[in-house]
């Protein structure tokens, strides 16, 4: 039988940080993931499937440059891998000097991704001073011949740094960069669930909302008298049928649900549209910049799309941690808790076997891990955060079975396949 490669692979080679950004997993409630550096032993025994992939990035929740043997991995890698494939990682930058640039280039790195989400301090975001520092470091080393490394930058969206993101890209550029990945924020406590930029209602149902309430208002009423009804309409002395805000209310679903879409009437209505319209400005003059510029760039979206496509699947991405562990995708390569859209959702890791223990490739072509990958590339699956029910038991809870449409993967609580979130892969 044929056998399946997976084409991307990162590999958590450490879980050790050297700052506390809010942003991070690591500061989940329910993140329990040791302190801990991945051995060169396991790192090897991937050396099977390194001729077979594109791209190798050595990122995890931890920062890459604590381990003590990264240069060492990057040689092992970049001596199996293919020649137009790439090793990279992303850093805060607070290690990267230019001896450290110089040692790792030489042993096979080239590419980099630097965290700086802006030019000033914001509380809980990264330090600027680190980032700035990096790309220093990364411009000098691509002036001294280093033609092959890629660099670029990652910026995480929030309310706090929405002005400092044109003016942090424009000082990027000085540095030569070659790419921009924008992301939104995956909120990991209640209180920055308040900073997010985004929607969890998809685009479509924004659309026939507005249409709807277009047609609510022109025939005299207020969103209010659709409050009012949705109260009511449980009581048997209710007659919707009799009352015309009921009929275009109905009527709204009926179309939402002709298309396979479901309507959160709460988001929908406390929507802030002000916020929303400033963030597409943003994210439009961003897109603008870089294709002047002539640089690749990732720019999330404001609202998810209602057609999904998951990334880590669709390019054949394989997440491993640190312990050895394989996971399918970003979202659960770990066990945390976040509250996107302010609703819990807990997150528990999903394994399918141990590199210590089995071949890898054996691993990934496991009927298990195939069946889940063509699972949830069918996206039959809810728009879990346009339910109103969102996030009920099913979805809301660690130990997760199937959802409301008896799907056995846990995607409908995963907005990464919506395009908000952006990682480097």
């Amino acid at each position: 039988m044929r056998k399946n490669y997976p084409e991307k692979i990162s590999i958590e080679i450490t879980t050790k940080c050297n700052l506390h950004c809010a942003i991070c997993p690591k500061q989940s409630p329910n993140y329990h993931q040791p302190e801990a550096d991945m051995d060169y032993e396991t790192f090897e025994s991937l050396k099977t499937i390194f001729p077979h992939i594109k791209s190798l990035v050595l990122s995890g929740i931890g920062e890459p440059l604590l381990h003590p043997e990264i240069e060492k991995f990057v040689a092992l890698a970049s001596a199996y891998m293919p020649k137009n494939s790439f090793v990279g990682f992303q850093t805060n930058g607070v290690l990267l000097s230019d001896e450290k640039l110089k040692e790792l280039i030489r042993s096979g790195l080239n590419k980099i991704c630097v965290s700086i989400d802006s030019l000033v301090p914001i509380n809980g975001l990264h330090v600027p001073e680190f980032g700035e520092k990096a790309l220093e470091v990364i411009a000098r080393a691509k002036s001294n011949g280093a033609k092959n490394l890629k660099s670029g930058i990652e910026i995480v969206i929030t309310t706090d740094n929405l002005e400092h993101i044109i003016p942090t890209i424009n000082e990027s550029l000085k540095y030569g960069i070659d790419f921009v990945i924008l992301s939104h924020l995956i909120p990991y406590s209640l209180e920055n669930s308040k900073k997010v930029a985004y929607e969890t209602s998809n685009e479509e149902a924004v659309k026939i909302f507005k249409k709807w309430v277009n047609y609510l208002e022109n025939k005299g009423y207020k969103i209010d008298d659709w409050l009012e009804l949705m109260k009511k309409k449980a009581l048997p002395e209710f007659f919707p049928e009799e009352n015309e805000p009921m009929k275009l209310f109905k009527a709204m679903y009926d179309e939402a649900s002709s298309k396979g879409l479901t309507l959160h009437m709460q988001n929908l209505i406390n929507r802030n549209d002000d916020l929303i319209s400033t963030v597409k400005a943003i994210l439009e003059e961003v897109e603008s910049l870089c294709r002047k510029k002539n640089i690749s760039f990732q720019i999330p979206r404001t609202n998810p799309t209602p057609l999904r496509k998951c990334d880590f699947l669709e390019e054949k991405c394989m997440y491993i941690g640190v312990d050895g562990e394989v996971s399918p995708c970003y979202f659960l390569w770990h066990s945390f808790t976040c509250y996107i859209g302010g609703l819990k959702k807990a997150v528990k890791r999903w394994s399918f076997g141990n590199i210590k223990e089995k071949e890898p490739l054996e691993i990934f072509n496991s009927l298990a891990y195939q069946q889940f990958i063509n699972s949830v590339l069918k996206y039959d699956f809810p728009y879990c955060y346009d339910c109103n029910f969102a996030l009920c038991d099913l979805m809301e809870l660690e130990d997760f079975v199937y959802d409301c449409y008896t799907n056995d993967v846990p995607c409908g609580a995963c907005l990464w396949c919506g395009g908000l979130f952006y990682c480097m892969i």
